[in-house]
């Protein structure tokens, strides 16, 4: 009697665990369904992208629609994508919460994780300042219009995007609207001898990907952080840049570097490092973000450890 208790205990289990098995695979095979009908079956395989780790919570009753639209291609080779800055409209009957990580392109890029195609493009000098980009759509509002950054690589004439809290969908056409890139791109870099010392430092960029001995640094809404980037063309002996300011023209404000603690996720801050010819890095000033002030023109001026003199480069915060 036990022997047949067993037996039967044994077949229930068994029966469990199919039951488990074949509930598995309807889901995955209704996944794939929804997948193919909402972006079609031509999309390359992605990674699950990486989640803000603080998202956004969002609001009943968002709608999402398309206000205008500007597709920016023509340097993909340099950059490895093409993007689109898309003006939306964010409407809701109360104040508007929504988390971009509920739009999603039929690339599977979710829009609350491209900061690391925004870093390349000011890390190229591409000047995005003027496009206006948010990464957070919040407001007290019940309307809110606000510009997105969109990557692609696809060579097709269009890409959606899916919002997938009412499953609504907007189609960007890729032959229309169409800027060239370059135009964005700023490079005014200088090149700057010190004895025999070679370097060339670019125009300041934004960066938004920071660390702080090794941990993200979340930089406050209010505060910029500018990058200038140094490339070491020639060098001899142990040189180090020892100190760098930035000197405001209008009123001599001085705007001290970020001390070696303080690095971008792409470039090594090369304050008080040995410089080597072929390599670079990078020197940082956060600053109060200069939201409607044309005028921050100035001077970057530069202590290299083989001279007792600054270096003084015209250049403009921007």
């Amino acid at each position: 009697m036990a022997r047949k208790r067993k037996v039967r205990a044994d077949r229930v289990i068994i029966l469990v665990l199919l039951a488990i098995l074949v509930t598995g695979l309807l889901g995955f095979g209704f996944y794939k369904a929804l997948d193919y009908f909402a972006f079609g079956n031509n999309n390359k395989p992605s990674d699950k992208p990486t989640v803000d780790p603080k998202p956004v919570e969002t609001n009943d009753n968002v709608k999402v629609s398309l206000v205008d639209y500007q597709v920016f291609t023509g340097d993909s080779e340099e950059i490895g994508f093409d993007f689109i800055i898309a003006q939306l409209k964010f409407e809701s009957d109360k104040p508007i919460s929504f988390d971009l990580g509920n739009l999603q392109t039929s690339e599977k890029i979710y829009l609350n994780n491209v900061s690391k195609y925004i870093n390349t493009l000011e890390e190229k000098s591409y000047k995005l300042t003027k496009l206006n980009i948010v990464n957070t759509v919040v407001s007290d509002q019940n309307v809110y219009t606000c510009n997105v950054f969109i990557p692609f690589t696809t060579d097709s004439y269009s890409l959606r995007l899916l919002n997938s809290v009412d499953a609504t969908m907007i189609e960007f056409d890729l032959d229309n609207h169409i800027n060239d890139v370059s135009t964005l791109k700023f490079d005014t870099a200088q090149q700057i001898e010190v004895g025999n010392t070679n370097v060339t430092v670019s125009s300041c960029s934004v960066s938004t990907m920071m660390l702080h001995n090794g941990m993200e640094y979340q930089v406050p809404s209010t505060m910029n952080v500018y990058t200038f980037n140094i490339n070491v063309n020639k060098v001899e002996g142990n040189v180090m840049i020892t100190d760098a300011r930035f000197v405001r023209a209008v009123n001599d404000e001085v705007i001290n570097c970020m001390d070696e603690t303080y690095e971008s996720v792409k470039v090594d801050n090369c304050l008080g490092k040995k410089l080597v010819a072929g390599e670079n890095g990078a020197l940082f000033f956060e600053t109060t973000a200069n939201s409607g002030n044309p005028d921050y023109s100035g001077y970057l001026m530069l202590m290299f450890s083989n001279s007792n003199d600054w270096v003084k480069i015209p250049t403009v915060l921007e």
